[in-house]
């Protein structure tokens, strides 16, 4: 997606059954491998509704139960919240885990059951999962690891609910955002770090250890480096990794760094250069000629046109729309 090409449409679709092991090889092909027990056909209903790319994905899906089953661990990051109906429970072998929102464990087989439940789900790729947990705590991929299907708290996991609707809701569902690949890769990450921050692992105990804070020199120039290459690439999918690789510098330092000497971070400064250059395309659009904001918003990685305006008006004092009209 880099450079601005065209990413792959959006897989949308609908599916509904009420033969149960239609459903059942329905979760075995769409989630993990799963042994359920029998479930009567009698009443039984099924249906889901997903939108995904190739890397992320949030759908929702009822299933009249009851389902008590074992699973392997999925080869994706998949994060169910209940909507209705329940109980829906997982056990990695350390504990139950029910409550509202709960991550699949990809750590352990598992145990799993429901009673008639509507859930949303929401899937991410293990690989971008683990690169965006690196970039952030400058541990190394292979020292990622997930430990708990339980949230870190109820307010984390409210904020991961929100999120999700949001995506399912407003981003996936809009072709104008999801054309645009800054918005794409956006959206993305930011799945991928508040998952991070959302459930127990190993990066997010070494971003919340005041001991680790501790350290990582770098030199103005360093920061300088970074900026330049935000400055230059501001219109391409980069992030931390590809910031601090063009320093030179390891991404948790360059944060360090830019906390110490510009008292940001590295991806806030970089939402500031594309807001300023949605401000330059603002301002030199023409609405006569089919300029519009929310696409100038999408192309620059904004894929909210509210929070996009909200954002706007803070910095500028005035709304986008009428800078583009000016």
């Amino acid at each position: 997606m880099a450079g601005g090409s065209r990413p792959e449409p959006v897989m949308r679709y609908q599916w509904a059954s009420d033969d149960p092991e239609a459903a059942n090889q329905y979760l075995r092909d769409t989630y993990t491998a799963f042994r359920p027990q029998r479930v009567d056909p009698a009443g039984f209903t099924f249906w889901t509704e997903v939108a995904a790319t190739d890397l992320f994905g949030v759908g929702r899906l009822r299933h009249s139960g009851p389902v008590r089953a074992h699973c392997d661990p999925p080869a994706a990051f998949v994060v169910v919240q209940s909507l209705a109906g329940g109980p829906h429970h997982v056990d990695d072998g350390s504990g139950v885990v029910g409550g509202t929102l709960k991550l699949t464990p990809t750590w352990s087989e598992y145990g799993t059951g429901w009673q008639d439940v509507t859930v949303q789900t929401a899937v991410l790729d293990h690989d971008e999962v683990v690169r965006v947990a690196a970039e952030l705590s400058g541990l190394e991929p292979e020292a990622v690891a997930f430990t708990s299907a339980a949230p870190v708290s109820l307010a984390l996991a409210a904020h991961w609910c929100r999120l999700c609707t949001h995506v399912h809701d407003d981003i996936l569902t809009s072709d104008v955002l999801m054309d645009a690949p800054l918005v794409r890769a956006n959206t993305l990450r930011h799945l991928a770090t508040t998952l991070v921050t959302t459930f127990p692992n190993t990066a997010l105990e070494l971003l919340t250890d005041p001991t680790a804070r501790e350290g990582g020199q770098a030199e103005p120039a360093t920061v300088r480096r970074a900026v330049e290459f935000m400055d230059s690439h501001a219109h391409e999918d980069i992030g931390l990794t590809e910031i601090a690789d063009a320093a030179r510098i390891g991404a948790r330092s360059l944060q360090l760094a830019f906390r110490r000497h510009r008292d940001t971070t590295p991806l806030e400064y970089l939402r500031r250069v594309r807001l300023e250059s949605a401000h330059r395309d603002l301002l030199a659009g023409d609405p006569t000629r089919g300029d519009r904001v929310e696409a100038i918003a999408a192309r620059w990685g904004f894929g909210h046109p509210g929070r996009f305006s909200v954002i706007y008006r803070e910095h500028y004092g005035r709304s986008p729309s009428a800078t583009l009209r000016l």
